[in-house]
């Protein structure tokens, strides 16, 4: 169903909220989110919090966190190491259970992603097999403490983001194709020689049911962030890591059996970009699609079924997105402690405001957990 570019609110409009104030128009009642970032002291913690009620849980992490993965049935997040970090963490929202963490293999480490399988008894989280020069899928079983019991390839190097699709049984993951090793710090070692891909895999047997690669000469546009749309229609995020005189379409659409299709934008937006987005999500009813540019201070909203570009909303240092319960609607995040909600309404200028709980940054992502 095509959506009013009016009542999308990109560009047109935005309202800011302080964690502790009122809903919007009572509408955000019970949303909660989930995020990590960094406090006035250069700690790093992350935290679940209401629009409503501000914090609700809180753990303290040794380094930078990235994303996180949300358990089905019990709201529990684990909140995962930002790339190429070893730990990570399980922050239950009830705050009766105290936080479980586990670690990757000594010659494995995190790239910052995990999903649950339908049920909540198993996690696959993205791995670097850094000696190996692989990509891996480590598989968890979180109803025994999260105990790895194994692994499979993901058919790429540097699985980043992975997600289940609605038939509970098929990966899709996408391989950024940068081969790194801790000893390097994130230097790529292999920028010649690049091959990003989407990856299909059937997460009973662990095999490969399909691969996608971009055209030969947009092997340096790497794939990053996935989000998933109506019909499994994959929505895919990129981070371009050639010449910066180079701009390559940086937001595409997959469905298995199909090619790999980028977007159009406008020539000003998609220079606005930087060749970086950070983070995409699709809205709650899977049509509309956001993409994020720190870099760029951006983020811009496509229609998902039409492939069609509909605006952009600006923001200094925008990163995280999180689905609202609204058609279009999203929870907006800032790497400078920016925190925002668009989505419907009037139009309302962008500005910056402290991260609940003392935190004075966000990180990369932010997860909605729906009424906690």
């Amino acid at each position: 169903m095509p959506i009013d570019r009016r009542a999308l609110l990109v560009g047109a409009g935005a309202v800011l909220l302080s964690p502790g104030a009122p809903a919007l128009g009572g509408r955000s009642r019970g949303e909660v989110f989930a995020a990590a970032g960094q406090s006035a002291d250069g700690g790093y913690a992350a935290g679940l919090f209401s629009l409503t009620r501000g914090e609700i849980a809180r753990v303290e992490l040794p380094g930078r966190g990235h994303d996180i993965a949300v358990r089905p049935g019990t709201g529990a997040c684990v909140i995962f190491a930002r790339s190429p970090g070893r730990h990570a963490v399980v922050l239950h929202p009830d705050r009766r259970s105290a936080p479980i963490w586990f670690e990757t293999r000594p010659d494995r480490h995190f790239c910052g992603h995990g999903a649950f399988s339908s049920d909540g008894r198993l996690l696959f989280a993205s791995e670097n097999d850094y000696e190996g020069a692989r990509g891996v899928i480590g598989v968890r079983d979180a109803t025994d403490g999260y105990r790895r019991i194994g692994e499979f390839p993901s058919d790429g190097l540097e699985p980043h983001d992975l997600l289940l699709l609605s038939d509970g049984r098929t990966l899709v993951v996408a391989n950024g194709g940068v081969q790194t090793h801790p000893d390097f710090g994130g230097r790529p070692l292999n920028l010649a020689s690049m091959r990003p891909s989407l990856s299909y895999i059937d997460i009973r047997t662990g095999d490969v049911l399909e691969t996608h690669t971009l055209d030969a000469e947009l092997h340096r546009l790497s794939i990053r962030h996935l989000s998933l749309g109506e019909g499994d229609r994959v929505v895919f995020a990129c981070q371009h890591k050639g010449p910066r005189t180079e701009r390559p379409r940086l937001v595409g659409l997959h469905r298995r059996g199909e090619d790999l299709r980028l977007l159009e934008m406008p020539s000003g937006v998609l220079r606005a970009m930087r060749n970086y987005v950070g983070s995409v999500q699709v809205d709650g009813t899977g049509e509309i699609a956001a993409a994020s540019s720190p870099r760029g201070g951006i983020v811009v909203f496509f229609h998902v079924a039409a492939r069609r570009y509909l605006g952009q909303a600006r923001l200094d240092g925008i990163c995280g997105i999180a689905p609202r319960h609204r058609a279009a609607g999203f929870l907006l995040t800032g790497i400078r402690g920016a925190l925002a909600l668009c989505g419907g309404g009037e139009a309302f200028e962008l500005a910056p405001q402290a991260m609940p709980g003392g935190l004075a940054a966000w990180d990369n992502h932010a997860v909605a957990l729906g009424a906690v």
